[in-house]
């Protein structure tokens, strides 16, 4: 099948090449614009730009279909079958979408109706689900609501990251996505249109969304703590200074009562939360290196017995 592909992380990276792998023809990648990236701001590719490159495929950047260095002209002149959407980030315009002859086929990584929208692996870590999944659908004008072609459901591992969950996802998505194309082009696939009334909406992860409340449960804060790793990350304050949570996990055993935020440091780095306790392993001080939670004790003694987040 002749195709476009469009994504932009490192996450999309599996589905292109698998879709290369199964002799499919890539007739160009859409991604997004080079953006600033690190301290110095330096423009950087994004990862689907670096590897189609190096693939010696043609790249298309825009950042909104709508734009003006956008050309409908350009994208008909590929002649595919259909396009292929995984972890694109922009939103594709009705007069794009009814161009190509089988559609344009997305990857989501949830189980359909459930957690449309821009973030949801990080959203189901968040509310402590045990089980998600991929789904293959067709794209309409809606936010995720297009008919269902296939789906395969994914267990959530009890301390897996969403960095990890994603990566899984996509490798697990775009075995589904080879299968569904094959089946498009054989025997054909009936979509199947979305249930509306059981859908649930995903909202786009901001910065202060990392901020811990310690007045949360552990296991409450626990869950941010992965499901927001490695972006926006997880942040506390110390002596003024904003804290990183890079790694914890649920203090379960039988210790003292802390107050929420309190630190104790006589047996590793516990902090207090409204209901049990979290124990702190990598942490990382503004404008410092990430470090061991229990070797920052060691030579930080007003730690024990401070509050965070004052």
């Amino acid at each position: 099948m002749r195709l476009i592909f469009m994504g932009t992380p490192r996450y999309a990276i599996p589905v292109l090449d698998k879709l290369l792998d199964c002799g499919h023809e890539i007739a160009a990648v859409y991604t997004q614009p080079d953006k600033p990236a690190g301290r110095g701001r330096k423009l950087t590719p994004t990862p689907v730009k670096i590897h189609s490159t190096d693939l010696g495929l043609q790249t298309v950047e825009t950042q909104r279909i709508s734009d003006k260095d956008f050309s409908l002209e350009q994208m008909l002149s590929f002649k595919a079958d259909a396009a292929i959407v995984a972890a694109y980030g922009i939103m594709l315009p009705s007069f794009v979408i009814d161009k190509f002859p089988l559609g344009i086929i997305n990857l989501h990584p949830s189980l359909l109706p459930e957690y449309r929208g821009a973030s949801p692996v990080a959203t189901a870590i968040l509310q402590g689900s045990k089980e998600t999944g991929v789904t293959i659908m067709k794209i309409d004008e809606g936010m995720d609501t297009g008919p269902i072609l296939k789906q395969k459901s994914v267990k959530i591992g009890k301390d897996e990251k969403c960095d990890t969950l994603t990566e899984r996802l996509f490798i697990s998505g775009s075995n589904l996505l080879v299968e569904t194309l094959d089946e498009m082009q054989t025997s054909g696939i009936e979509p199947i249109p979305q249930n509306d009334s059981k859908a649930t909406l995903t909202e786009r992860l901001k910065r202060q969304d990392g901020e811990i409340d310690w007045k949360q449960s552990s296991e409450q804060i626990y869950r941010a703590i992965k499901a927001f790793h490695p972006w926006p990350g997880t942040f506390t304050k110390f002596n003024g200074q904003r804290l990183k949570i890079l790694d914890a996990t649920v203090d379960d055993k039988d210790q003292e009562h802390l107050d929420p935020g309190k630190v104790k440091t006589n047996n590793g780095v516990r902090v207090g939360t409204a209901k049990g306790s979290i124990s702190l392993l990598t942490i990382q001080l503004e404008g410092k290196l990430p470090t061991n939670a229990s070797d920052f004790a060691s030579f930080t003694p007003n730690l024990d017995g401070s509050i965070l987040g004052n």
